[in-house]
């Protein structure tokens, strides 16, 4: 029919045109160059950390280098906050906390920056993915325990310490932006005990 090639060029001719304006669908493994993304979401303490603090709130930004479509690079800043609900700290000084103290109130805070290797599994639209990597995080803690020795009552302390950490993600493709989301176990080397969490988040990238 005469006007079915017209029709089609003119597809063709839009599909290229969305395509250079970035607006059209396209993999997110094909996205080299550089992104930026932000989450939100649920800190899970885990281990030792879950027996002294509750779910907390965590935010993270990071700026991602693809250099390919088999492997991203990231750099990281984290942190979140979470309320304590049994005694965190149990040594201060030559001073060490006996019994068990279970009105312990506060709160710890964790900023961290890491660098962390992103492997995708599949190309395509969905794109689930495997994350690690390593960095120093300070953890910051007020604690007071009520009946306690002097040492725990309103104590502040502050320590600066290694971590690593692995998990999984799944990425969406939209129109010039991802959706993601991505749980993390984190490791991290706090004098006495490691603290241990799983962050859950969903964000955007860019």
């Amino acid at each position: 029919m005469p006007h079915v090639r017209p029709l089609t060029a003119l597809a063709a001719s839009a599909g290229l045109a969305l395509t250079a304006l970035g607006l059209g669908p396209r993999p997110l493994g094909a996205q080299g160059g550089f992104g930026l993304g932000a989450g939100l979401g649920a800190n899970v303490p885990v281990a030792d950390h879950d027996d002294a603090t509750k779910l907390g709130l965590v935010v993270n930004g990071f700026a991602e280098l693809r250099p390919t479509q088999s492997v991203a690079l990231r750099a990281e800043l984290f942190w979140s906050r979470s309320d304590i609900d049994n005694p965190l700290v149990r040594e201060a000084g030559s001073v060490s906390l006996g019994g068990e103290f279970r009105n312990a109130t506060g709160d710890v805070d964790l900023v961290g920056a890491s660098a962390a290797v992103l492997v995708p599994l599949r190309q395509g639209i969905v794109q689930p993915y495997l994350i690690g990597g390593a960095g120093v995080f300070r953890r910051r803690v007020a604690q007071d325990v009520v009946g306690a020795a002097e040492e725990f009552r309103d104590l502040r302390r502050s320590d600066t310490d290694v971590g690593f950490n692995g998990g999984i993600g799944l990425r969406l493709s939209l129109v010039g932006v991802s959706a993601f989301a991505e749980a993390r176990y984190y490791s991290v080397a706090t004098p006495g005990t490691r603290t241990n969490f799983v962050p859950v988040t969903v964000g955007l990238s860019f």
